[in-house]
């Protein structure tokens, strides 16, 4: 009788022990990042000279605006990315790519934010859906983690093989502190 005794007492001794660890994990804050800045995305993507099916060399050139913007001091901006690339066709250009963009905040008084990014493109019925997801490197909202989604219609297949598609515009979401 008394080894069941014991048993019982190390037993209950254990499921005590148990109870309070997993009252205090769950009493401990958990470690969540705050989200600094989200806005609205609006951007254009120019190629010169047009892409088509057949590979070139293309000039791209993407200006975006940032509005409806969560943080009162930084609560519009722009951007502009230029790039070059070799061999371009109307569907290489949904490769994935790293790359940067500079966020320049309306306000003046706000240094612009240097956003660092991996993209990664799908195609999503008939839709292009761009995932840009990095980190803000230098500038306001440093080091924050960010992600740039943006969605627009994918290169018209008919002007692919004829004149060549000159222009895409997007629509989308910028969350800084994800």
């Amino acid at each position: 009788m008394f080894k069941i005794r014991t048993a019982n007492s190390k037993i209950a001794a254990l499921l005590g022990a148990l109870l309070a660890a997993t009252a205090l994990v769950a009493l401990a804050p958990t470690a969540q990042a705050a989200v600094d800045q989200v806005c609205t995305v609006s951007e254009t993507t120019t190629f010169s000279p047009p892409i088509t099916n057949n590979p070139q060399t293309v000039n791209i050139t993407v200006d975006g605006n940032l509005f409806n913007c969560t943080s009162g001091s930084a609560s519009t901006g722009t951007y502009t990315e230029v790039l070059t690339r070799p061999n371009l066709t109307c569907t290489n250009l949904l490769l994935s790519a790293s790359g940067t963009r500079v966020f320049n905040w309306t306000n003046s008084a706000i240094a612009p934010s240097t956003f660092t990014y991996n993209r990664t493109v799908t195609i999503v019925n008939g839709n292009v859906q761009v995932e840009f997801l990095g980190e803000i490197a230098s500038g306001t909202f440093t080091p924050d983690p960010a992600k740039e989604e943006v969605t627009g219609p994918e290169p018209d297949p008919t002007l692919c093989m004829t004149t060549g598609v000159s222009q895409l515009d997007h629509v989308g979401i910028l969350t800084i502190g994800v």
